[in-house]
C-alpha cells in the first residue's frame, strides 16, 4: 500500500506534460548520506534548484574536478532503469505516471551491498562489489512495464565514449538502450565523460568522501520520473515514488 503523505511530500513542481523525453532512475533518498554528497557535487537538487557548488577544501586536484560534475546534463546522482524515451502515440505523461506509482508501491526495497569506485567507459561510477541479482530482477520487471509507453522504433540512447557490441546494438535498436535485460548493470553516475588522467585524478579527490558510503552501500527503495524539455536542460525530477515503509 501506497503511504499517501509520504508520496505527496515527495513530489516536486515540475509537471509532466512539460516533457518531450522521459526516464526512469534510481535517485537517493532525501536526508542520506548520498543525497547531501549528490547535491554537494553536482551543486545542484534534482529539481533543478541551483545550490553552494562542492567544497575545493582538502580536494586533490581541485581546480580540475569541480567542473566535471556540473558538466553533466543530469540534475544530480542517479541510476538508470529505463533511459530517456518518448511516449508513443496515445501513450499520455499522467498515464505514465499512474503506473510507475503503482509500480513502485508494489515493489520491496533492494540492499546493493558494498559499492566500489569504478571506471565504465570514460564515465567515473560507483557499483555493487559482488552481483546483485535482485537489482537486475527490478530492472528487468521496469522494461516490461514501461517498455509498452516508448515509441517503436525507439529514440536510441547511447553513453558517448562506452563502446558496445553486437548484442547490444540489437538492444539498442529494440529499446532504445543497449544496456538492458542480461547486459544490465547498476550503477550511479558520477561524472560525464572524462579522459584517463582526469578519471583518475578525480577518482583519487572523491574516494576519501565515498569510502563510508561505498562500505555500507545504499538502499533501492524507491524509483523517480523524471522529464526532458530538450536542448541542454537537465533532466528534472517529476516525482519518488516508494512503498510504504
Amino acid at each position: 500500500m501506497l503511504d499517501r503523505a509520504r508520496f505527496d511530500t515527495e513530489l516536486k513542481s515540475a509537471h509532466p506534460a512539460h516533457f518531450i523525453r522521459y526516464a526512469i532512475y534510481y535517485t537517493p533518498q532525501p536526508g542520506t548520506p548520498l543525497a547531501a554528497f549528490g547535491r554537494s557535487w553536482f551543486g545542484r537538487a534534482n529539481d533543478g534548484a541551483t545550490l553552494q557548488a562542492f567544497s575545493d577544501t582538502g580536494l586533490a586536484g581541485a581546480a580540475t574536478v569541480k567542473p566535471l560534475s556540473a558538466s553533466s546534463r543530469y540534475s544530480g546522482l542517479h541510476a538508470v532503469f529505463k533511459a530517456p524515451f518518448c511516449l508513443r502515440d496515445g501513450m499520455g505523461p499522467e498515464a505514465l505516471k499512474a503506473r510507475l506509482i503503482s509500480f513502485a508501491s508494489r515493489r520491496k526495497q533492494v540492499e546493493t551491498g558494498p559499492l566500489t569506485l569504478a571506471r565504465a567507459g570514460r564515465y567515473l561510477v560507483l557499483r555493487p562489489i559482488k552481483p546483485t541479482p535482485a537489482l537486475d530482477w527490478l530492472a528487468a520487471q521496469c522494461v516490461a512495464a514501461f517498455d509498452g509507453f516508448a515509441e517503436s522504433p525507439p529514440c536510441t540512447h547511447a553513453q558517448q565514449g562506452v563502446p558496445i557490441n553486437d548484442h547490444q546494438r540489437l538492444l539498442l535498436k529494440s529499446f532504445g538502450d543497449p544496456h538492458v535485460l542480461s547486459e544490465y548493470r547498476f550503477y550511479i553516475t558520477l561524472t560525464g565523460p572524462l579522459d584517463a588522467a582526469h578519471l583518475e585524478r578525480v577518482s583519487q579527490a572523491l574516494w576519501p568522501m565515498l569510502e563510508e558510503i561505498c562500505a555500507s552501500g545504499v538502499t533501492v527503495d524507491g524509483l523517480s520520473l523524471f522529464g526532458e524539455s530538450g536542448g541542454r536542460a537537465p533532466l528534472r525530477l517529476i516525482g519518488r515514488f516508494r512503498r510504504a515503509a
